[in-house]
């Protein structure tokens, strides 16, 4: 049976760095595709295999969903053009990887769109999604995941920007720590392998206990005494790499005030002494 072309892509170029390139199941919706000339736009379509290259957003107003897939520093005037080019009243736009939470104001939302942004999870090989936005859209993209074998997880309203902290926690911030520890343990006398695999049994240990005690894995450290042998091994630290001082008083203060706010409790004594937290 013929699929019918019910959605729109705007695209603004690197379109095999989408996500939708790799999703036959939504590509075969695809109709017309608007990038930001004709030329363009048919080297689009031709690079998906979907859709048919158009020069102008105009016939994207029979599309009751239009994919944006386009860099986050040209969405804002892209969804200018599209909302002073097309009635958007009631049709889904789907913001595909935006960094951007789906109720900032902006033209889609103005002009009556039902908004909703969806993003891959980083290191899942594109097989679990975020979604978050208007309920009844978010309905049925899970729907048109479920086509491709996608898991999607809804968020919250209004909590995009938490989502991105912890991938950027886990993505982006642990990698200091795990280079420093690594580089540690290498001047102790580890070679790089050995130390790779000490710091993934460490630290896959450390997740086990977070996923079974939560915040009492912490709670549990005997956090005086750990702070005190920091403060003991500066010295040698300061000798060997002195980027590990910082990292490792910076990173202790930092877990302090975290697990301190979430339990209500204080940080210990010998570290309020410090100076280094309150």
């Amino acid at each position: 049976m013929k699929v019918r072309k019910l959605a729109g892509l705007v695209c603004a170029g690197g379109a095999n760095r989408s996500f939708l390139a790799r999703m036959p199941a939504l590509l075969e919706r695809i109709g017309p595709v608007a990038g930001t000339s004709l030329r363009v736009s048919r080297r689009i379509a031709n690079s998906l295999k979907a859709g048919t290259g158009v020069a102008s957003y105009d016939p994207l107003a029979d599309c009751p969903w239009i994919w944006f897939a386009v860099p986050e520093s040209s969405l804002e005037d892209l969804s200018a053009q599209l909302a002073a080019a097309v009635p958007l009243e009631g049709k889904t736009v789907v913001l595909c990887d935006a960094m951007r939470d789906s109720l900032l104001p902006s033209p889609l939302r103005t002009s009556g769109a039902r908004v909703v942004t969806l993003n891959a999870v980083p290191a899942t090989s594109e097989r679990l999604f975020v979604a978050e936005g208007r309920a009844d859209a978010l309905v049925e993209l899970r729907k048109l995941l479920a086509l491709e074998h996608r898991r999607l997880i809804e968020l919250h309203p209004a909590t995009k920007p938490l989502y991105l902290c912890g991938v950027h926690l886990a993505a982006d911030l642990l990698l200091p720590v795990i280079a420093g520890s690594v580089e540690s343990l290498r001047s102790a006398g580890f070679t790089r392998e050995e130390a790779i695999r000490a710091v993934e049994a460490i630290g896959s240990r450390t997740l086990r206990s977070y996923g079974k005690a939560g915040l009492k894995a912490w709670r549990a450290a005997p956090a005086d005494r750990l702070h005190q042998a920091i403060v003991e091994e500066m010295g040698m630290l300061r000798m060997t790499d002195p980027r590990l001082e910082p990292l490792c008083i910076a990173g202790f203060a930092s877990a302090i005030s975290f697990f301190a706010a979430k339990s209500g409790g204080h940080a210990p004594q010998s570290l309020r002494a410090s100076g280094n937290v309150r």
